[in-house]
């Protein structure tokens, strides 16, 4: 696994952890700016890119979350 890739599972651990730990406001805010200063501080190039991909994460988070009642 790239030194990249892991990054990103460990940024999107993050999110999931921050999500579910403290749901939406100030506190996952403030997580979400860490990890994209984070990832776009390493990766500039890719700053387009790691913005579309933390929307995708939380759009697969807030489905996760949703769907939860009924699996």
């Amino acid at each position: 696994m790239s030194s990249q890739r892991a990054d990103y599972d460990l940024a999107f651990n993050e999110l999931q952890h921050a999500v579910s730990e403290h749901g939406p406001g100030p506190e996952l805010d403030a997580v979400l700016g860490a990890i994209e200063d984070r990832l776009i501080g390493r990766y500039p190039e890719d700053e387009h890119a790691i913005h579309e991909l933390i929307a995708s994460w939380l759009v697969t988070l807030r489905v996760q979350t949703s769907l939860q009642g009924f699996i």
